[in-house]
């Protein structure tokens, strides 16, 4: 896995979310109930910054079509069936930091 970066806890406290840089769809970095999340920053209908969109609790707006993710899955949560899930980052902590990685591809594993 690789390291995508690294937040300050504290800047991610009472709600907000962050932009981590890590082209070409950069990430989305939150905490829910305490527990750091990240997932594409892009939404996967018309590219805008889920960033720069309404949070709701665990679920994020995105600002250009009002699609809702939720901020631990990824998932689509609506309207469904219209777009993808979002790609969702590993995300831990460490210190008073908040470190992202990129899992690399899905793998699929053949003959199991």
């Amino acid at each position: 896995m690789k390291v995508v970066g690294r937040v300050p806890r504290a800047s991610l406290e009472g709600g907000e979310m962050v932009r981590l840089e890590w082209p070409p769809f950069h990430v989305l970095v939150a905490l829910v109930d305490g527990v750091p999340c990240a997932i594409e920053d892009a939404c996967n209908h018309a590219g805008a910054s889920l960033t720069e969109g309404t949070r709701h609790g665990g679920c994020v707006n995105c600002p250009m079509h009002g699609y809702v993710f939720d901020l631990t899955t990824g998932r689509l949560v609506e309207p469904r069936g219209l777009c993808d899930d979002q790609r969702r980052y590993v995300a831990g902590i460490d210190g008073p930091d908040v470190v992202v990685w990129d899992p690399g591809p899905p793998v699929d594993i053949v003959g199991l």
